[in-house]
């Protein structure tokens, strides 16, 4: 690639060009992260690739941005929307991935990969009918697919509970408006990311309807066949897809306790750390979150998104002790959450 040197890691399974400029480690954990989803893809849904899908990892945004011109012929103001929306990328028409390594490295485990491979094994599984396969669904079992690779597991809370807080603050969007790839791509904005959250926690219902250990592979089987995946839901739950639809808010609010409220996770950064969420404010509401300890006090000014939810981390350098977390509105606290943490190790729930 002209001003762009890749060299080919030799993955078993897939054609994996890395920048010259990727080295040591993250070599390591590139070869070790996409050896173990191409295997966890296929297992998932009981596909065998036929093809060989292309990885191309590129350093920095301005080479990644580089790449979607050169390898898939974007325009330069295509590149440059592409570039600034996302971290990877899948071009069905070249069965190829690009990656920003850059925006992608720290957050540990690399699920933006295994989340691209979903779209290629969907590309594939669902042949000749992928014309039956919603975005909701496509999309929704790429962003599950992050949410459940090991390690991941912070990712799978904001799944569950953003998608409940969309349903206090009524900004859940009917599935049916996210049916078309047109659809899916028009929602901007909060609405943007908020989307994958719905349908990934919609995916993982879904999932649990079907049930066995490859659900969503007795899916794809059906549409491969000519179902749609109201019809493949009926013939494989007993149930009809309207019922899963109708019943997908009260789902979803009943899964989480009610808000308004924090959930604390694992960091976003391997093991360091700590996450937490708030779920369930008021639409875009203003509230101060304070972190008091024995030897600290801190506080910042945050409004919530319009779905109500606020994500941030703490980071793993605050002297050993205890620590309460508030959310305030005036001198009124709307909610609170108590961790501990001990000299030398990570941060932990109490």
């Amino acid at each position: 690639m002209a001003d762009i040197s890749l060299a080919n890691l030799c993955v078993p399974g897939a054609d994996l060009f890395v920048e010259a400029s990727i080295s040591g480690a993250d070599l390591h954990a590139l070869f070790d992260q996409v050896e173990l989803d191409l295997a966890e893809v296929q297992r998932e849904f009981a596909w065998t690739l036929r093809g060989r899908p292309t990885i191309d990892v590129f350093a920095t945004g301005a080479s990644y941005t580089t790449g979607l011109v050169q390898v898939f012929g974007y325009s330069g103001a295509t590149a440059a929307f592409v570039a600034d929306n996302s971290v990877s990328f899948f071009e069905p028409a070249l069965r190829t991935i690009l990656v920003n390594w850059e925006a992608v490295r720290e957050r540990r485990p690399i699920a933006a990969i295994r989340h691209e491979l979903t779209h290629y094994v969907t590309l594939e599984a669902c042949a000749p009918r992928c014309d039956l396969v919603p975005a909701w669904l496509n999309e929704g079992q790429a962003r599950l697919a992050e949410a459940t690779i090991p390690g991941g597991e912070w990712r799978l809370v904001r799944v569950r509970y953003e998608a409940a807080s969309m349903v206090a603050t009524k900004t859940l969007m009917p599935l049916s408006a996210l049916v078309s790839q047109i659809q899916w791509n028009n929602i901007t904005s909060w609405g943007g990311y908020y989307k994958y959250q719905e349908a990934a926690r919609a995916t993982e219902l879904l999932r649990g309807d079907i049930g066995g250990a490859q659900p969503i592979g007795q899916l794809y089987d059906r549409i491969r066949r000519g179902d749609d995946v109201a019809r493949g839901y009926a013939t494989l739950t007993g149930r009809t897809f309207d019922s899963f639809v109708s019943g997908l808010a009260s789902r979803f609010a009943d899964a989480v306790p009610a808000g308004p409220a924090i959930v604390m996770t694992p960091g976003p950064q391997a093991d360091h750390g700590l996450g937490y969420l708030l779920y369930g404010f008021g639409s875009e509401q203003k509230v101060t979150v304070r972190l008091v300890g024995k030897r600290i006090e801190e506080w910042e000014e945050v409004t919530v998104s319009p779905q109500g939810a606020q994500f941030s981390e703490i980071a793993d350098r605050y002297p050993p002790g205890t620590y309460v977390l508030a959310v305030t509105s005036g001198e009124t606290v709307i909610a609170s959450a108590k961790f501990e943490k001990r000299g030398g190790r990570p941060l932990s729930v109490d």
